[in-house]
């Protein structure tokens, strides 16, 4: 009788047990299905690079999150484009998948490990800025050998160039524009690399005139994508969003969206 007893109740603990793996089974598959059909997908980017994307309070605003936008819109997705943090932090979550795109990004041969890349959209000039007055002759990268750099953290300037960067040149990574222009006014670096717009920006936003000038030609040249992760549901969109990205080339939307911003970015 002891026995049958015995035997009921592990009956019942193992029927508790099924029920209890059935209900968490059933969690994970209801948690996926959100995931794939409902979830708003999560866009960020640069915060300092306009006029194609810049932190506007807790939002990335610019040419690439008005493109990101109606790209979305078109594609009938749910999107919110908001600012993740400084761009190492953005590209870190980007690889583990809490950020779903990126509006805005060059293609490097690290970044290709976690990320998918849309058809480029627009090409972004780099520049070298220096402290006006500053003896500093340029004509192509190999005159930069032997003096101090500065860059952001996180930038690339297209795989060509950071290689080159890597092997050849001295280059210090501080975390904010700002802190790089103030190292070429202390003199404590003779350049900085940094997209031409993103820093005529910054000139403009510091009130830098007549204290930094630039260089925009030798130097690089590189296509901005749209940038999805490799983990992200979204990625299988990159087919319609590169025959959309087509379009919008085709017909100026781009290029409007462009000039759009770099009037709002106050760079016209």
């Amino acid at each position: 009788m002891k026995s049958q007893k015995n035997g009921k109740k592990l009956l019942w603990v193992y029927l508790a047990l099924i029920l209890i793996v059935i209900l968490i089974a059933g969690g994970i598959i209801w948690r996926t299905v959100d995931r794939y059909q409902n979830k708003t997908l999560i866009a960020s980017g640069h915060p300092e690079w306009a006029p194609i994307m810049w932190r506007d309070g807790d939002q990335i605003i610019g040419a690439g999150p008005d493109l990101v936008k109606k790209i979305c819109t078109d594609l009938n997705i749910k999107c919110d484009i908001i600012f993740e943090g400084q761009w190492q932090e953005v590209q870190d979550k980007t690889k583990s998948g809490e950020i779903d795109m990126l509006v805005a990004a060059y293609k490097t041969d690290e970044r290709q490990t976690y990320m998918d890349y849309s058809e480029a959209y627009t090409i972004d000039p780099i520049a070298l800025f220096i402290k006006s007055g500053s003896v500093f002759a340029y004509q192509e990268w190999s005159d930069l050998i032997g003096k101090k750099g500065v860059a952001t953290t996180g930038d690339s300037y297209g795989q060509k160039f950071d290689d080159y960067i890597k092997d050849k040149l001295t280059v210090e990574r501080v975390a904010t524009a700002e802190e790089a222009f103030n190292k070429i006014l202390s003199g404590s670096a003779d350049y900085l690399i940094y997209g031409f717009y993103g820093g005529e920006k910054e000139i403009e936003k510091q009130n830098l005139t007549g204290k930094v000038e630039s260089f925009s030609d030798n130097i690089a040249s590189e296509n901005f994508y749209i940038a999805v992760s490799k983990k992200s549901p979204y990625a299988k969109y990159l087919p319609q969003i590169n025959e959309l990205i087509t379009n919008y080339k085709t017909d100026g939307t781009i290029s409007r969206l462009i000039e759009q911003n770099k009037i709002l970015s106050g760079l016209k």
